[in-house]
């Protein structure tokens, strides 16, 4: 962040496009290793989605300030209590504070060839987010990684990923509102489609396909159901799965437990089954 604010003081009275390219020269290409695993996978390339967020710069600015001031401040306290939760948490991965151009508030990305922490402040400033139930959605993301290595790439696996993350960063932060919590999408709106969209999930769990992924799980789209509606669902799953379970428990299930009991909760939400 301190490279982007030297940059801001020059970039302000730039067109979009001057200020694109001092963008990359300033930030990115220097440093072109967390940009790399920060744009990964993005629907478009960065020229078309990072300047419409530069233009979004000045009214978020103040709010990006401080919170990377209170992310830095309060990220150790953040780890100590995780770990109340998670004695065998190791956090080994770096921790980067960044201009995401609109690609995630939170996230884990694979930068120089490891695992790495990245939380887009840009994104945060404009939602407007509870940052502890962030800061624990994506640190359960890096210790889920430490305690199961196998990685099927299924919407299975994607489901109870984020659905699992979502859960713990509900129960460790009891007094923020459910809707608040990270990552949840509109809960009525996925409550109102849930048999339809349990029924698609059931029928692809075993899928690998990107685009499917990005039906359930991601936003900017135009979509038949709710965008992002999986992180809800998997939360619903992992929710269930919790009442005889542990976090820690939960958190060592392998991908073919967590399977068996993701096609058993969906067909009860199929089926229509209530949810509370």
């Amino acid at each position: 962040m301190p490279q982007f604010w030297e940059y801001w003081e020059r970039a302000k009275g730039l067109d979009p496009s001057q200020r694109f390219r001092l963008f990359e020269e300033m930030v990115q290409k220097p440093n072109a290793a967390v940009y790399e695993g920060a744009f990964h996978g993005a629907p478009k390339p960065p020229s078309e989605f990072v300047p419409k967020t530069l233009a979004q710069v000045p009214e978020l600015e103040t709010r990006m300030g401080e919170l990377s001031r209170k992310l830095a401040a309060d990220l150790p306290s953040e780890l100590d209590a995780f770990r109340k939760a998670f004695p065998k948490f190791r956090c080994t991965v770096p921790v980067y504070f960044l201009f995401s151009g609109g690609a995630f508030d939170g996230a884990t990305r694979d930068v120089s060839g490891k695992t790495a922490l990245l939380f887009g402040l840009d994104v945060i400033a404009r939602l407007n987010e509870e940052l502890s139930p962030l800061v624990v959605h994506e640190l359960f993301h890096v210790y889920h990684g430490e305690a199961v290595s196998e990685d099927p790439e299924t919407i299975a696996w994607g489901l109870w990923q984020e659905g699992l993350a979502t859960y713990v960063s509900r129960k460790l932060n009891p007094n923020v509102a459910e809707q608040a919590v990270c990552c949840l999408p509109e809960i009525d709106a996925v409550k109102a489609e849930l048999p339809r969209i349990s029924t698609e999930l059931l029928a692809a769990l075993d899928s690998k396909d990107r685009k499917t992924y990005a039906r359930f799980f991601l936003g900017g789209q135009e979509l038949d159901i709710p965008a992002r509606s999986g992180y809800y669902v998997g939360y619903l799953v992992a929710e269930d799965a919790g009442k005889t379970r542990s976090l820690e428990e939960l958190a060592a299930l392998s991908p073919g437990d967590a399977r068996a009991l993701e096609e058993k909760a969906l067909r009860r939400f199929a089926a229509g089954a209530a949810v509370r």
